[in-house]
């Protein structure tokens, strides 16, 4: 499911020197920010788990807070208040301290990339701003750069595009360097491999699925094979927590929750913290599944 000689080949044509491991401790909690790449890693979770084998030995949790189309503004992310980048930008912070991290992933840059060189100043000013506004989690940080695009039959060439995502790689790179934080590379972790993707942006679950082994290998993580089975079984239960805690972050109908019709059904809201026994039965399994991988 997750390792082919391909890819182990890709893992092995990296540009620069091997990725320096970043070590995970036992108990570390994980939240992971981003745009659209970290949205729909949750639904279908072959990058958490290829991440949860590297670590089999150690209970690790991820709680995945990925808002497609968001900036490292939080600017995506505002519900109600979307006239109020403030707002925005304090939901995320808050909602990721509130999960009290002990690593916190974060991954932006490919939607600001847009904006090319003339709106590298203000990604930069928004990271800065971001990582301070975390010091409180007293978190490891993780920054990764943000993917390349790649070739398709229906779509512009993306080499222009790609000049642009590789100025906010070396930026988010050198942000990482200043700071004393670790830097992973996604942008060169696949240099000659045709990923599966909707639009050479986006990937679909077989992108997901392929490119697994090289997102543990980024992190510097050594990735042992494991029985198919088994490792399936322990995917099926990360988007099961996946989706409980979801429910748990953004139900639907927020409006009529928490949002300017509250009065309404305002009452329901209490019914939405009833997913946390549902989340942490769901953990106690990923932990069962895990343990049997050692």
């Amino acid at each position: 499911m997750f390792l082919s000689a391909a890819l182990a080949v890709l893992l092995s044509t990296q540009p620069n020197d091997p990725p320096k491991p970043f070590e995970f401790k036992a108990g570390d909690r994980i939240v992971w920010l981003g745009s659209t790449l970290v949205e729909r890693e949750q639904r279908y979770g072959y990058w958490e788990t290829a991440l949860l084998a590297a670590n089999a030995d150690k209970n690790i949790t991820v709680r995945n807070l990925g808002w497609s189309g968001d900036t490292v503004h939080g600017e995506a992310r505002g519900r109600f208040d979307f006239n109020n980048p403030d707002m925005c930008f304090k939901q995320l912070v808050n909602l990721t301290l509130e999960l009290k991290p002990t690593v916190i992933f974060i991954s932006y840059g490919t939607n600001e990339a847009f904006e090319g060189k003339e709106g590298l100043p203000k990604f930069e000013k928004g990271l800065e701003k971001l990582l301070d506004a975390l010091k409180p989690a007293k978190a490891r940080i993780v920054l990764l750069s943000p993917m390349r695009f790649y070739r398709t039959k229906s779509y512009p060439d993306p080499i222009p595009m790609n000049e642009k995502l590789k100025l906010y790689r070396d930026s988010i790179k050198a942000i990482a360097e200043k700071r004393d934080v670790h830097f992973a590379d996604l942008y060169h972790v696949w240099p000659s491999f045709h990923i599966v993707s909707e639009n050479g942006m986006h990937l679909t679950e077989d992108g997901y699925k392929h490119t697994a082994v090289p997102f543990t290998g980024i992190l510097g993580q050594k990735y042992t094979r494991f029985p198919e089975t088994k490792l399936e079984s322990l995917r099926q239960a990360v988007i099961a927590k996946n989706e409980l805690f979801f429910h748990r972050w953004r139900p639907q109908n927020e409006t009529y929750l928490f949002g300017f019709r509250k009065h309404e059904q305002g009452k329901n809201a209490k019914e939405v913290a009833e997913f946390d026994p549902l989340v942490a039965k769901a953990e106690d399994e990923i932990a069962k599944l895990r343990k049997e991988l050692k």
